[in-house]
């Protein structure tokens, strides 16, 4: 089984269901593994764990609703490298999307854009919060792991979240944000499903 990991809907809203793919909700930040061997105790054996959803563009190209894919994973002081051959598989299928390859940042809170700077100076192409929990969960248990995300705000935007607030309390408390969120959600997260649909039948074939 694939289990596909997000923490909102609208990051897989666009994703079909499929036999052998299960869609599995996160908490957001460093809890994102918890509950997983809850979640997955009564399914068949986890063949690939793939963290999937939106994350921050730390490279000046990279714009809303573009893919990257992590090769490596930088998440509290250690490097958690993405199996090579499972990387090769994966470019090659997306390579029609103009997917990014690099490494991952993995943090605990929402980066700004000073924190994005700051990433952006050690080669990384991506931050978010989920990856790294995900990844050392799967390292842990010998278990394959990818990271697909999507864009949602580049390198120079600021998000107004708030790790003290939810995302619609937050949302609320920025109006005009909020509706250019929401627009930059559904363009980015209909990119993602897109990728998803055609990358995951070709794992399936691989697995």
């Amino acid at each position: 089984m694939i289990a596909v990991t997000a923490c909102y809907p609208i990051e897989t809203r666009g994703m079909k269901a499929a036999s052998g793919v299960r869609r599995i909700k996160t908490p957001a930040g460093d809890r994102a593994s918890d509950g997983l061997d809850a979640a997955l105790l009564r399914d068949e054996p986890v063949a690939l764990l793939l963290s999937t959803g939106f994350c921050g563009g730390l490279q000046p190209e990279l714009q809303i609703g573009d893919l990257v894919l992590a090769d490596t994973i930088r998440h509290r002081g250690k490097e958690i490298h993405v199996a090579r051959d499972l990387l090769g598989r994966v470019q090659q299928t997306l390579d029609r999307f103009g997917t990014r390859t690099g490494p991952c940042a993995s943090i605990s809170v929402v980066a700004d854009g000073e924190k994005k700077r700051e990433l952006a100076g050690t080669g990384a192409i991506s931050v978010d919060m989920e990856s790294g929990p995900l990844a050392d969960w799967a390292r842990r248990r010998d278990i394959p792991f990818l990271v697909l995300r999507v864009v949602l705000d580049p390198l120079d935007a600021d998000l107004p979240f708030s790790m003290d607030r939810s995302v619609a309390a937050s949302l609320a408390r920025h109006p005009i944000w909020s509706a250019r969120i929401v627009r930059s959600a559904a363009r980015a997260g209909r990119r993602l499903g897109i990728a998803l649909n055609e990358l995951l039948p070709a794992l399936k074939e691989g697995s």
